[in-house]
């Protein structure tokens, strides 16, 4: 059921819940809302198992290793080696004619295709070390974020009407479906007690 509870006392716990249950169909008249909470689920599990910030430091630390591939690798200074002429090695008396629809084409000796070279290295160290900086600061913000012992979703006031304990909790959960190449979100305001309890609903933000 996608709102399931057991008959309990009168009040504002049932009417909630009720209040909850009416809102599931207008979440999405196509049964999507067995799949925004599905996915609500499995983000939780993944919150408290620790894989959401393991995914998340694994990517940032590749992002962080491309930065510095590009960083110290492709962008490495080699003011001392020639230069090439549409692959050709260059002497000192040579020329390079270039052409170019973007603009930057011309007539250049050896020591200006020298500086051409290093200029799109620059390019790359800039490239790299931003990438390098960026990646390291998300894995501090991946670090306290996505916490295991962090709860998942914000704390709801009234108490579960099916324990009946006050474990409630509630995030707004978006669910991607693609389809071809159109991609179709269904989104809503899931609320989850304990796996224990298993109650789970969803209604309209």
């Amino acid at each position: 059921m996608v709102g399931s509870c057991q008959p309990g006392p009168p009040g504002d716990i049932y009417a909630q819940n009720a209040n909850i249950r009416r809102h599931v169909v207008a979440v999405d008249g196509s049964n999507m809302a067995h799949a925004v909470i599905e996915t609500a689920v499995k983000e939780r599990t993944r919150l408290q198992t620790g894989r959401s910030r393991a995914t998340a430091l694994v990517v940032l630390v590749l992002l962080a290793g491309l930065g510095l591939f590009l960083a110290l690798v492709v962008g490495k200074s080699d003011p001392t080696s020639a230069p090439t002429c549409n692959g050709t090695t260059m002497t000192r008396n040579d020329e390079c004619r270039i052409w170019s629809n973007h603009g930057g084409g011309g007539t250049y000796g050896y020591q200006e295709m020298i500086d051409r070279r290093e200029s799109g290295k620059g390019v790359w160290q800039v490239v790299g070390f931003v990438g390098t900086g960026l990646s390291v600061v998300l894995m501090g913000v991946a670090v306290t974020k996505l916490n295991p012992d962090r709860p998942w979703g914000k704390p709801v006031t009234a108490v579960c009407p099916r324990c009946y304990q006050p474990n409630l909790r509630e995030k707004l959960t978006v669910h991607t479906i693609s389809r071809g190449r159109t991609n179709y979100r269904y989104s809503g305001i899931v609320t989850l007690c304990t796996p224990v309890c298993g109650f789970s609903a969803v209604r309209q933000r």
